[in-house]
């Protein structure tokens, strides 16, 4: 890698809802100096996700706490990624089959798509080192709700937005101040 730094930088990161661990096992296995805290509030998912980090030969870097969002995190983390359940319940049974197979808690968002991300908002500022961010993947037509409530939770951060391969809002990113 030609920036050596980013191999020797520590930094912690929590992915909240980690479920099979796909993203939790991506970053370490992209990020070697990362340590990661994956939370999922279902045991099932983080046996799951243990068997992933194992087979990618990363479970050594990898924590499985089971919990409700940030709360099982014994100390602030540097990065928190979640791609929580954002789908309104009313939508659900309209999804395609095979999104359907998920486990409903892993879809189900509430009656407006946004009761997680709220509670995982809510929580979050105890949770976040000073400069640290938090990146949330949202359904495009909440981008504007998610925003206020990032704003709420954090006045003095950045909030932005990334896009998805059709150019739609797909994650809010809130930068905390330094």
């Amino acid at each position: 890698s030609s920036h050596p730094a980013a191999n020797t930088t520590d930094i912690t990161i929590a992915d909240i809802g980690a479920g099979s661990g796909a993203i939790a096992v991506s970053l370490a296995v992209n990020l070697p100096a990362a340590h990661i805290y994956a939370t999922d509030i279902s045991p099932d998912a983080l046996s799951v996700a243990k068997r992933n980090a194992n087979k990618h030969g990363v479970s050594h870097r990898i924590s499985l706490l089971q919990g409700d969002l940030l709360a099982p995190l014994t100390q602030p983390v540097d990065l928190i990624v979640s791609n929580p359940p954002y789908i309104a319940s009313d939508l659900l049974p309209a999804l395609a089959p095979e999104v359907r197979r998920e486990p409903r808690l892993a879809l189900d968002g509430g009656a407006d798509g946004l009761q997680i991300i709220r509670r995982l908002l809510a929580q979050a500022p105890a949770y976040l080192n000073p400069g640290g961010s938090i990146l949330i993947e949202i359904s495009p037509e909440q981008r504007p709700a998610v925003h206020a409530i990032a704003a709420a939770h954090f006045p003095t951060a950045h909030i932005t937005h990334a896009n998805d391969l059709l150019n739609l809002p797909r994650c809010v990113i809130i930068t905390a101040a330094a």
